[in-house]
């Protein structure tokens, strides 16, 4: 007697299959060290490491870089002692903080955020309006997860993340598009959504980093979403319906993210060692403006954190209004 066919994957089995894919490419040997030491530290917990983070690190010295993780643990209390830093991680996730640990490679660095399992899989999902965390998890990401405990819900989220994305994203390009136009799209709404003046190449560089991924996921978060695609060619999707057009939403995801980028990093100085030096590389890396940082500001983070940021905004504008050169 013939075998009983299996029922074919659903598109959103689709996506976790594709994300466990991605997650079992091994990880090179520093950050290995840096999560083994990080997880010794925090027992219990697991870890994502996402996107630019995995594709840049793989090509500098390990020394001289900061690699970038997400803590996720099973509850806040297992992080915290403080009643203060827990209500800070809830109310303006994440919390943000410095590790490094000796290698043969010499010092490696990170910094890692920290959220729990639960809190995680609200924010990557539609119950959050803004893109701060389902854009980026919407990249591939590799799950460290020594236990195996949370993984298959974190495999579900990171689905999630996917879907969120890409629905948000659909109203920003045609009814027929290209799925690395529908990603240049909303990675670009997402860096303006965070006061993040990135290279309008820095996103088409990223995509291209990650092979194969937008093409392998997008028709099946589409379908996910409720926007099959009615055809698919010679690289090109086509909807079966126009989605509704995302610009009013991306604008008011602009404006929430200047609130929210002022007030994550005012927190993130004072749980990140260095952390004002750390942001004003970051500023001046993905804008080209150099805020200084004077000595006081460093003894004193957070009064300082505001002055800091009023000099950004100034520099920014004014930049705004340089002339541009003539060609």
């Amino acid at each position: 007697m013939n075998a009983p066919k299996s029922a074919k994957a659903t598109p959103r089995e689709q996506l976790i299959a594709r994300i466990r894919q991605v997650s079992a490419q091994p990880l090179s040997e520093p950050a290995n060290i840096l999560l083994d030491a990080l997880l010794e530290k925090h027992a219990g917990a697991a870890a994502l490491f996402y996107g630019s983070g995995a594709s840049v690190s793989a090509h500098e010295n390990p020394a001289d870089i900061i690699f970038d993780f997400y803590l996720i643990a099973p509850a806040y209390s297992a992080i915290y002692r403080s009643p203060a830093m827990r209500a800070a991680n809830r109310l303006i996730p994440p919390n943000v903080f410095y590790f490094e640990t000796p290698s043969r490679f010499g010092v490696l660095r990170a910094k890692y955020a920290v959220l729990t399992l639960d809190h995680f899989e609200r924010l990557v999902s539609t119950r959050t309006f803004h893109s701060y965390f389902w854009a980026r998890f919407a990249q591939p990401t590799r799950i460290y997860d020594r236990a195996g405990a949370m993984t298959d819900r974190l495999e579900a989220a990171l689905a999630e993340a996917i879907i969120r994305f890409i629905a948000a994203s659909a109203g920003l390009v045609d009814r027929a598009f290209a799925p690395r136009d529908l990603w240049l799209a909303g990675l670009g709404a997402s860096y303006k959504a965070e006061l993040r003046a990135e290279d309008p190449a820095r996103a088409g560089k990223l995509i291209e980093s990650y092979g194969d991924w937008a093409v392998d996921v997008t028709a099946n978060a589409l379908a996910a979403a409720g926007l099959a695609p009615s055809a698919e060619k010679s690289g090109t999707i086509t909807l079966a319906a126009p989605p509704p057009r995302g610009e009013t939403a991306w604008r008011l995801r602009a404006a929430a993210g200047a609130v929210l980028s002022v007030l994550r990093l005012l927190k993130g100085a004072q749980t990140f060692n260095g952390g004002i030096d750390y942001i004003a590389w970051k500023i001046k890396r993905h804008t080209g403006i150099d805020i200084g940082v004077t000595d006081w500001e460093r003894r004193h983070p957070m009064l300082g954190a505001p002055g800091a940021g009023l000099r950004y905004y100034r520099l920014r504008a004014h930049q705004n209004r340089a002339p541009s050169a003539p060609e």
